[in-house]
C-alpha cells in the first residue's frame, strides 16, 4: 500500500487535519494510550511521499483543513508543510474546521464547485477515518453528487484500536461512545467465524462506499495501472 508512482494527470487534493495535535505528544494523541496514534503518523509520512511524487505541483489545487487546537498542536505536520512549500504548490486553500463535517465550512462549497467545473478527481487524505474523513466525504458527495471523490486508504488513518474487528454489539457500543475493544467480550476474543466481525475503520469505509464515495487502496497506483 505504500508504493508511490508519479501521477501524470491533474487532480485536486483535500488533506483533512494533518496537524501535530493528532500525533506523538499532541493534545488529541495524549487522550489515548501510547502508540494509538502511530497509524496516523505513518499516514502523514505517506502524504509527504505522495506530494513528492506529483510532477506538476503548480497545477494541483490543495485544500487543507485545520481543527481547533492551540499553539503547536494546530500547526500542520512539519514535513507536509515543508514539502508543500519547497515543491512549489501554489494553489493552497486553508479552512478552519471546528467540527467533523468539512463540507459546511465557509469557502468549501465554492472550492468544490471549482473542482467540479474543472472536472478534476478529488483525493481525500488525513485523519481520522472514523470521524472527519467519513463525515466530510459523505456530506461532500451529497452536496455535489457529480464529484468524483476518492478516499485514499494510503493517505489516511485512525487510531490503532479502530482497526480491531469487533462483534456487532461491541461495534454498536463504539458508535455510541467511542469505546475501546472490550477484552471481556467472549465473541470478540474468540473471533467466532460464525459471527460477523467488523472494525470501526471497515465500517467507516463501508458507509462511504454506500454513499457512492470511491474508497481505494492507493490513487497513484490506481491511476497508473
Amino acid at each position: 500500500m505504500s508504493s508511490i508512482h508519479n501521477i501524470h494527470r491533474r487532480f485536486a487534493l483535500i488533506l483533512i487535519d494533518p496537524q501535530n495535535g493528532f500525533i506523538n505528544d499532541g493534545y488529541w494523541s495524549r487522550m489515548f494510550p501510547m502508540g494509538q496514534s502511530t497509524p496516523i503518523l505513518e499516514s502523514f509520512h505517506r502524504i509527504v511521499l505522495f506530494l513528492r511524487s506529483i510532477p506538476n505541483p503548480d497545477l494541483i489545487p490543495i485544500l487543507i483543513s485545520e481543527t481547533g487546537f492551540s499553539r503547536r498542536d494546530r500547526q500542520i505536520f512539519e514535513p507536509i508543510a515543508n514539502e508543500i512549500s519547497q515543491r512549489g504548490f501554489t494553489s493552497i486553500t486553508r479552512i478552519y474546521k471546528p467540527h467533523t463535517n468539512l463540507s459546511i465550512c465557509p469557502g468549501v462549497h465554492q472550492w468544490l464547485h471549482e473542482q467540479l467545473q474543472s472536472k478534476l478527481d478529488i483525493i481525500i487524505g488525513g485523519c481520522t477515518i472514523t470521524s472527519c474523513i467519513r463525515d466530510s466525504s459523505i456530506q461532500m458527495k451529497k452536496m455535489f453528487p457529480q464529484l468524483n471523490l476518492f478516499v485514499d486508504q494510503n493517505l489516511c488513518a485512525a487510531r490503532k484500536d479502530n482497526y480491531v474487528e469487533r462483534c456487532e454489539k461491541c461495534l454498536e457500543r463504539y458508535m455510541i461512545d467511542g469505546s475501546s475493544p472490550n477484552q471481556d467480550c467472549t465473541v470478540c476474543v474468540s473471533k467466532d467465524s460464525t459471527k460477523q466481525m467488523l472494525s470501526p475503520v471497515q465500517l467507516a469505509f463501508q458507509q462511504m462506499k454506500d454513499a457512492n464515495v470511491n474508497v481505494i487502496d492507493n490513487y497513484s497506483l490506481t491511476m497508473n495501472s
